[in-house]
């Protein structure tokens, strides 16, 4: 995917127009899906995602912006991306070391 591909293999549905690759905001039903959640479940939760920071709807367009929501859910991770790959280096040389001790 590109850089700007923010449907993150996402298939358009119901002819959602923000669904498309070059749509800056998403609809509802875009957010539910980028959350891996049904559009009801989102829109009785979405209050409560409020209260944790989850981005709301442009008031001139009603729709939620793509990149505030992935920025919400990269927030969210437990875990960054540069405590993965030392954890992962750490662990692979303990590996070696006590495949060289034999």
């Amino acid at each position: 995917m590109g850089e700007h591909d923010h449907n993150f293999g996402l298939k358009p549905q119901n002819d959602d127009p923000t669904f498309s690759v070059i749509s800056a905001y998403g609809s509802d039903l875009w957010v539910a899906s980028t959350l891996g959640r049904k559009i009801a479940w989102f829109r009785t939760n979405r209050e409560k995602l409020g209260r944790e920071g989850f981005p709301k709807r442009d008031p001139l367009t009603g729709l939620t912006i793509k990149a505030d929501v992935m920025a919400w859910i990269e927030k969210r991770r437990r875990v960054s991306d540069g405590t993965v790959a030392p954890a992962q280096a750490e662990a692979q040389n303990r590996k070696k070391e006590r495949t060289n001790a034999f």
